[in-house]
């Protein structure tokens, strides 16, 4: 079985809501744009925070950048640290 690599959003939300919508089941990793290793947040693809209507601003991959795909293909990203509201830490 091949397995696709995590998938980086920049200045395209059209490319990520269509992946979204797609991949319900998998990850979203926000990231501030200098992708500072400190500020990476694991998210399920369907929190609030990261799906719907953007709360601050109206982009979703202007400000940030989503890393997206399964748990493994984001395990390159160990200092993500989960989102206290979709993955309760």
């Amino acid at each position: 079985m091949v397995r696709a690599a995590a998938q980086i959003f920049i200045d395209d939300d059209q490319g990520y809501l269509a992946w979204q919508a797609a991949h319900p089941d998998l990850y979203v990793i926000n990231a501030k744009r200098s992708l500072n290793p400190n500020n990476l947040v694991l998210h399920r693809t369907t929190c609030r925070t990261v799906s719907g209507t953007p709360t601050r601003g109206s982009q979703w991959t202007g400000p940030y950048v989503k890393i997206c795909g399964t748990r493994s293909d984001l395990d390159a990203y160990p200092t993500a640290r989960p989102c206290r509201i979709c993955l309760g830490s």
